[in-house]
């Protein structure tokens, strides 16, 4: 993740972060990006960041990502999802969004489209995590969930006060 950590330390202290939680939470790992995302707010809420953060949940309504983003000059979009890369449960991967792109994804329409029609012109990144299971009514396997703290502990320590 040290990656990551270099992005957000060349956004100015000022400046917008756009965190995006894809994915569906009935389908076991494919809700990862959701969870990433609503343990972040709920941390936001309670402590509080010297930074401007603004977390949304998507899940998988990709198609309303403009919406979403209606109004919002952000100075950096990262969005959580999971991912199919071929790798190990709950491994991490921190890339451009013409990377993620390259990968298995589940969604049926393209992220960088919807960013495209938003009007989005600051730089995007996927932090995916690889999916175990993404079977109906399963909950998020115990790897992916693992995966998924780890995340949430790295951004408390680089963005909340």
């Amino acid at each position: 993740m040290e990656e990551l950590r270099r992005i957000l330390s060349k956004i100015p202290e000022d400046g917008e972060i756009v965190f995006l939680g894809v994915g569906n939470p009935l389908r076991g790992d494919d809700g990862v990006g959701v969870e990433i995302t609503r343990d972040l707010k709920s941390l936001l809420e309670k402590h509080g960041s010297r930074r401007r953060i603004k977390p949304i949940i998507v899940e998988d309504r990709v198609d309303l990502i403009p919406r979403f983003l209606r109004g919002l000059n952000p100075d950096l979009i990262i969005i959580f999802d999971a991912m199919d890369f071929g790798g190990e449960g709950g491994e991490i991967r921190f890339v451009s969004l013409p990377e993620a792109d390259k990968t298995i994804s589940t969604h049926n329409i393209p992220l960088d489209l919807m960013l495209k029609i938003a009007g989005i012109t600051a730089p995007v990144y996927v932090l995916g995590i690889q999916v175990s299971s993404i079977e109906f009514g399963r909950p998020i396997s115990p790897r992916v969930l693992k995966a998924c703290e780890e995340v949430v502990r790295f951004l408390s320590e680089e963005l909340i006060d």
